[in-house]
């Protein structure tokens, strides 16, 4: 009798640890689902600057931008990071070079390059089922002679 009972509370406490996992895999599916985000890169994965007149916010944004589209397909909200990779010629350095970063067509971040830290550009986050079009335009800030500079952006999920 009493084995019976020792039996029947080992299978009542497993039937409820089977149950609680399969709520909690099914809630946590259902929060996040699949985590799914697209990037397509519009034209090259890299960019070369030719013009190396000094050019204003103005000027530079008349200029062909590097242009990606992020789609998060999941059903959560993304956090992500956009790293670049720049290779400079001899004799230049980053405080010569200013970014822009538009959104959708609105300018959510500017600055000096020389001030970004890690090669991060940009933290940011995309909302779940959402797509957005990013424009990055990097420009010289001041005239520069005999220099080649090039870069591509990459995105890093967190």
């Amino acid at each position: 009798m009493k084995i019976g009972k020792i039996i029947g509370i080992i299978l009542l406490c497993i039937f409820v640890m089977g149950i609680s996992y399969v709520v909690s895999m099914y809630v946590d599916k259902n929060k996040y689902g699949d985590i799914n985000l697209n990037v397509t890169f519009e034209d090259t994965e890299e960019f070369k600057l030719e013009n190396t007149n000094k050019q204003t916010k103005e000027e530079a944004l008349k200029n062909y931008p590097y242009i990606f589209t992020l789609e998060n397909k999941s059903l959560a909200n993304l956090d992500f990071d956009l790293v670049i990779d720049d290779k400079l010629s001899e004799g230049l350095d980053r405080s010569s070079l200013d970014y822009i970063i538009l959104v959708n067509d609105k300018e959510i971040a500017s600055g000096t390059l020389n001030d970004i830290k890690d090669n991060i550009l940009l933290k940011n986050k995309i909302e779940r089922k959402k797509k957005d079009t990013y424009k990055v335009y990097i420009y010289f800030n001041e005239e520069v002679t005999n220099s080649e500079y090039s870069y591509s952006l990459k995105v890093n999920k967190r």
